[in-house]
């Protein structure tokens, strides 16, 4: 076992995973060879055929989103100075207007009045319309007055012929229409529902003759649309719009046309985006499996790459072997299953890989396998597409893959019933129902044993999967009983150097273990594991043993005194760093590793922090605080309590059972509220069963010893000598 460790630990991932993808092509790429497929438009089928793998059909996506984005509402935006700029342009127009006449007719009146002195009989002309109309082009040109432009010469005679007070009651009365228009919002396409309201309005204002048409003029030019095309925001909507079309694709398995069908152009173009048509066509199968492999590749790497770098070689390993194996007993149904038997991939035991994974890894590799063993059956079974690999046996995979990720990650054989409950109970169930859907007649033997065949499948997956547990513990994991119980030896070479070198911190350790072990148990989580990480969970200690208080011979004066808080933080802190090097010099188990990086969290080291803050008030709380990580697991939270718990309680002169009792509920909401296991996967109520744990561990613990009176020679009195009375500083 020793040496196919150490041959392990030198292979590297990527190696592991190279050859497990090689090989599973030399096994499976001589089914998928490809097959020349002759169809022509407007044939008879002489063969189902089924699309052999998902593909996005770039010309009706391209369509689909062309036409989303025509459809696109564009985007206004609303400009509130557009109303008063018509406004002003209304008021200039009646200013021009009147300053023209008002001119025109000075003019006039001093020509008369020259031509009197000349004539007593000379008679007083007015200017007529045309003059008033040339002198107000002449005075207002185009280029400066744009707005003065749209009217026609008719409307500007008529508006001349007009006197002062209709002219004035002309323009306030389309002023106070476009006014009212345009406080509300008029997109261009509501311009013309805008001016129909305007004219309405103005024909029941109190205007008379000419003045109605030119009111209804003014306010047609007046009202423009007050929300702006925004180009770039429309643009956008349109891209986003088209974006949000789903890619019209040919779905893996879709029947593209039946046996015996005519072959239309719907059925020629699908095939044509399939790459089916092209003449002398080959490799598409193929391609698609070389294209699955490196799917699959891909897939296996990131997944292994959110593994620990430690654990990457193992667990593709693992991986690689038990799909290969699961590979190989697809080869031999399909071996088997060319001499009849239609549903003999049902009897694949495709339980076996997602269950020991999700022991032995995890979920996300769990549901990795479940996913491609289904696609590796389709590459397996190719040749007979339809018969003995279905879209229903490939939902029975899928279903008990997923199902199969259920159970918790604990051993196997530690949870049989619960898997027994999701494998079996469940998956039947599951299948029966699918049945059911199906229509299928239990009257009928071919029915029975379709259901029998899934019944023996999930059975053989779950049965080898529960034998195979034990046999994988022990040359996988480092976890297992028998190295716990090695661990927990106290001649365990580093638990032997903390009792010589550091034995107050062995004790304590011992403690924590106690109290953690017991209140682990009483929630459900691993005792064995809790109590050995546990052991080792302040290795750290052994780097400067003296710099912490459990370790301080009696009148011993603590080094601390000579050093500021920040410096005696920076030890304090560097007992988590100190002990995962340490442990992982020696290779232990990565959760007694986590442990002691988590078994403090990012709590604060409040005494150190009150004494740099007493000395500096601009001291960060920050810098005062555990590098963490914060508790993971439910087991490090325990732990996490446990641990602060034992220490303070030790250092208490006089414990108490109430004052134990409310210190622990002090520290348990502290702990909640600072927000330590807000990343561990605990509840309040677990918290509190945690609680009531350590209250009974601590206080048949720490308890007042009797005081043994002794005499005084001296004066004849008696005293006291108090035992155990600690009153120096649980982090120093």
């Amino acid at each position: 076992m020793a040496t196919f460790r150490q041959h392990l630990q030198r292979a590297v991932a990527p190696v592991v995973v190279a050859a497990f993808i090689a090989v599973s092509f030399l096994a499976l790429f001589w089914i998928v060879l490809p097959r020349p497929l002759n169809v022509k438009v407007n044939t008879v089928a002489d063969q189902t055929i089924i699309a052999t793998q998902t593909v996005q059909d770039q010309e009706k996506t391209k369509e689909a989103r062309t036409a989303a984005a025509k459809a696109a509402e564009p985007v206004y935006t609303y400009d509130s100075t557009i109303s008063g700029k018509q406004l002003d342009k209304l008021s200039a127009l009646q200013k021009a207007v009147s300053a023209t006449q008002t001119e025109a007719e000075s003019d006039a009146q001093k020509d008369f009045a020259a031509a009197q002195k000349k004539n007593d009989q000379a008679v007083y002309t007015a200017p007529t319309a045309s003059a008033l109309l040339k002198a107000f082009k002449t005075a207002y040109p185009k280029a400066d007055n744009p707005f003065f432009y749209q009217f026609s010469d008719r409307f500007y005679r008529q508006l001349f012929a007009l006197d002062k007070d209709g002219q004035t009651a002309l323009f306030s009365a389309v002023s106070r229409t476009v006014s009212a228009q345009m406080s509300a919002k008029i997109a261009p396409s509501q311009v013309d529902d805008s001016r129909r309201a305007a004219r309405l309005a103005l024909d029941d204002a109190e205007l008379v003759g000419d003045s109605v048409q030119l009111a209804h003029e003014l306010s047609n030019a007046a009202l423009v649309p007050n929300e702006l095309l925004d180009a770039a925001q429309t643009k956008a909507r349109q891209a986003e719009a088209s974006a949000a079309v789903t890619p019209v694709s040919i779905m893996q398995g879709q029947v593209i046309v039946q046996e015996g069908h005519m072959i239309d152009a719907t059925a020629m173009h699908q095939l044509a985006v399939l790459g089916l048509t092209k003449k002398n066509q080959r490799g598409g199968s193929l391609v698609a499996f070389i294209l699955f492999l490196i799917i699959e590749t891909v897939a296996l790497v990131v997944v292994l790459g959110q593994c620990e770098r430690n654990v990457r070689t193992k667990n593709a390993v693992l991986y690689g072997a038990l799909m290969l194996i699961m590979t190989g007993l697809m080869l031999a149904i399909r071996f088997v299953a060319t001499t009849g038997g239609i549903n003999l991939a049902l009897l694949l035991p495709v339980a076996m890989v997602p269950l020991l994974l999700r022991s032995f890894v995890g979920r996300r590799m769990a549901l990795l396998a479940a996913l491609m063993q289904t696609f590796t059956a389709y590459f397996a079974f190719y040749s007979t597409t339809g018969t003995i690999f279905t879209g229903g046996t490939a939902v029975v995979y899928l279903a008990t893959g997923i199902l199969c990720v259920m159970i918790p990650k604990k051993r196997l054989n530690d949870v049989a019933a619960r898997t027994a409950f999701w494998v079996l109970g469940v998956d039947l169930s599951l299948n029966l129902a699918l049945l059911l859907l199906q229509g299928a007649d239990f009257t009928t033997w071919s029915t029975w044993r379709a259901f029998l065949f899934v019944l023996a499948g999930q059975l053989l997956g779950y049965l080898l999967a529960l034998g195979a547990t034990p046999y994988l513990e022990l040359v996988w994991r480092d976890d297992a009983v028998f190295k716990l119980n090695r661990l927990s030896n106290p001649n365990d070479p580093l638990l032997r150097r903390l009792l010589e070198e550091a034995p107050g911190t062995y004790h304590h350790s011992m403690m924590v273990a106690n109290l953690s072990a017991n209140a682990v148990a009483r929630i459900g989580g691993r005792q064995m594991l809790t109590r050995v990480a546990c052991y080792y969970h302040d290795v750290g200690k052994l780097t400067r043993p003296l710099y912490f208080t459990e370790n301080m011979p009696a009148g011993f004066k603590t080094p601390h005194a000579d050093l500021s808080p920040e410096e005696s933080a920076k030890i304090i802190f560097a007992h988590v760093s100190d002990g995962v090097a340490m442990l992982k010099k020696r290779n232990m188990p990565q959760f007694i590793v986590d442990v002691c990086a988590q078994h403090h969290g990012t709590t604060l080291m409040k005494y150190f922090y009150i004494e740099a803050k007493n000395a500096d008030p601009n001291t960060k709380e920050s810098d005062y605080r555990y590098p963490g990580p914060k508790p993971q697991t439910l087991e490090a939270a325990v732990i996490n309590i446990a641990d602060t718990c034992e220490a303070a309680v030790r250092s208490m002169k006089h414990p108490t059972p109430a004052g134990i009792r409310q210190f622990v509920h002090n520290i348990t909401n502290e702990r909640i509220t600072d927000g330590q296991f807000d990343e561990a996967p605990i509840t309040v109520a677990q918290l509190r069963a945690v609680e009531q744990s350590l209250i009974d561990g601590l206080a048949s613990t720490f308890y007042n010893r009797i005081e043994y009176p002794k005499l005084n020679e001296a004066d004849g009195e008696t005293q006291t000598d108090k035992e155990n009375e600690d009153g120096s500083r649980t982090d120093r």
